[in-house]
């Protein structure tokens, strides 16, 4: 039988450690340390952003962005001490340390469906997430107050102003802009002023048309619908449906003002007119001169109204913010206290702002500026207050509380259209007119026969006389009767060739005679009736009716 060599196995006496069963697990501790060492080079740091509200963010999913590039990630969503907010708490990868600074800026984008439009449409699919805006500078900051709305884009190519109105006039964030009918810009901002009084809006116009904006430039209200009749043209104009939906703002510039010389001084606040129309009316002075008085009357004020203007001299600079009326127990009337607004550097001819507007108007009440009452179209009643100089009486402005008084006069009264016409119908209404319509009615019922028999008897009479005119025209128009002017006329020849044969024979007898005298007045008379019936003879010439109808 054939002996193998069998293997000699030798007794360990120590401890090994280094064998090749420890390799594996060596070599995967050394790939996690890798990975770990990867991925905490890669994050960078923790931070904290507050907010009113969470607007659809989901832990450890929904994403930080700037530019559209994610830059960090929601980690956990909690509420504050306060329960008035919610704090979040994301992790920023280790790129975007140098963005973590003062300038930086976040807000949440979600979708939102508003009049300025719709916004977020891409968050409908991925969800809400949180937008970044900041610039690469030195200093990291870890806790962050959020904003509610994204900001004002610093970096865009163009420039920002400022416009004032008393109203929002329907305008939103996103409002366009226009100049001579191309769009320029965009509403960035609407809000309400810190005192209440007015709307500021921030509008940015795109930097190749900042030129056509200069100290001359007005701004107004596109109307969504106009009428136009100037010119002997009718011109109507509908806004496009994207101006009905948030409106837009447009800017009138005079060609003439295109120049080095009107350019902007300063930050100018501007104002923004309701709509073309009100640009067109006189006015004076800018908006940000506003100062607030109150004016008292002792006069009826039922037809002035909130937001009736004040002028001055057909100019308007300013108006009504407020009316309150009281009875007078004294006096037995009632006393109105108006609250007025009035453009203080309306009366200021140079620009100049350093000018305390408070004494712009007082240096003007000492020599007699006063307030009164006036009617704007005297049919309907309107009223607006008028500024005009009395210096029949002196006057000083009064200090108040909280606004100055402003003197004011009573305006002569002076019968006005209204007045006329109610004043007839209070005339009208005491007549007796039903007494008298009910006296006419019985005696026309009492005397209907009679009244019925007398106009059956006119109209007879009547007939009568048109067919006895009938007769005499036919009668007239006989040749008889028209040959009979002709007749009488050699009639009267013959007479008076007759008397003038008799007149030679008794100048026989001597004109001393008796039968002469008699002759003579014979002749006299023959001759006045050869000349009455001569004016006869004409009259019938013209008018072959005149003996039956007489004369004209």
């Amino acid at each position: 039988m054939k002996k193998y060599n069998a293997p000699r196995v030798r007794e360990s006496r120590g401890i090994q450690i280094l064998t090749t069963i420890w390799l594996v697990p060596f070599i995967a501790m050394i790939i996690a340390l890798w990975l770990g060492y990867q991925y905490y080079t890669k994050i960078g740091s923790v931070i904290k952003i507050r907010f009113k509200s969470n607007a659809g963010l989901i832990e450890n999913q929904s994403p930080i962005k700037m530019r559209d590039v994610s830059v960090g990630l929601v980690k956990k969503i909690s509420l504050t001490d306060d329960g008035e907010g919610v704090i979040i708490e994301a992790r920023m990868n280790k790129e975007m340390n140098d963005y973590l600074n003062e300038k930086a800026k976040f807000w949440i984008v979600h979708p939102d469906v508003g009049s300025h439009g719709v916004s977020g449409l891409d968050t409908i699919v991925s969800g809400s997430y949180i937008e970044l805006y900041g610039k690469k500078e030195g200093e990291t900051i870890h806790e962050y107050v959020g904003l509610e709305q994204p900001p004002i884009n610093d970096d865009a190519k163009g420039k920002y102003f400022v416009l004032t109105a008393p109203e929002s006039y329907n305008l939103s964030e996103g409002s366009k802009i226009y100049y001579r009918m191309l769009e320029v810009g965009r509403v960035e901002r609407v809000g309400i002023s810190p005192d209440g009084t007015h709307i500021n809006f921030t509008i940015f116009v795109e930097e190749d048309y900042i030129k056509f904006v200069n100290q001359k430039s007005k701004f107004y209200t596109r109307s969504a619908f106009n009428i136009d009749f100037s010119k002997a043209t009718l011109d109507i104009n509908i806004a496009p449906i994207s101006q009905l939906v948030h409106g837009g703002i447009s800017i009138y510039t005079p060609i003439n003002s295109l120049d080095k010389n009107n350019t902007l001084k300063g930050n100018k606040v501007f104002t923004l007119y309701k709509n073309l129309a009100h640009l067109k009316t006189k006015q004076l002075g800018s908006d940000n001169s506003y100062i607030t008085y109150i004016l008292k009357f002792k006069e009826p004020t039922t037809n002035l109204q909130i937001g009736s203007p004040i002028k001055f001299q057909s100019f308007k600079i300013g108006h009504i913010t407020d009316i309150q009326d009281r009875y007078n127990e004294k006096n037995k009337t009632v006393d109105s206290t108006v609250y007025a607004i009035i453009k203080a550097d309306a009366f200021n001819n140079i620009e100049d702002n350093s000018m305390d507007k408070h004494k712009i108007i007082s240096k003007l009440v000492q020599h007699g500026l006063k307030a009164r009452l006036k009617e704007s179209i005297p049919l309907v009643g309107t009223q607006y207050i008028e500024l005009v100089f009395d210096t029949k009486h002196k006057a000083h402005i009064v200090k108040g509380d909280k606004y100055d008084i402003f003197p004011t006069i009573t305006t002569p009264h002076k019968s006005s259209i209204m007045d006329n016409i109610n004043e007839l119908i209070a005339k009208l209404q005491k007549l007796p007119l039903e007494n008298l319509l009910n006296a006419y009615t019985t005696l026309a019922n009492e005397n209907k026969k009679p009244i019925k028999s007398l106009v059956n008897n006119l109209n007879v009479a009547v007939k009568n006389l048109n067919h006895t005119i009938t007769n005499l025209n036919k009668f007239t128009s006989q040749k008889e009767f028209t040959q009979l002017p002709k007749s009488l006329n050699n009639s009267l020849k013959e007479v008076e060739v007759t008397l003038r044969d008799l007149q030679r024979l008794t100048q026989e007898y001597g004109g001393d005679s008796k039968f002469a005298d008699q002759l003579s007045i014979t002749l006299k008379a023959v001759t006045e009736a050869s000349k009455s019936f001569d004016k006869t003879n004409k009259m019938l010439d013209r008018n072959a009716n005149a003996l039956v109808v007489g004369d004209d």
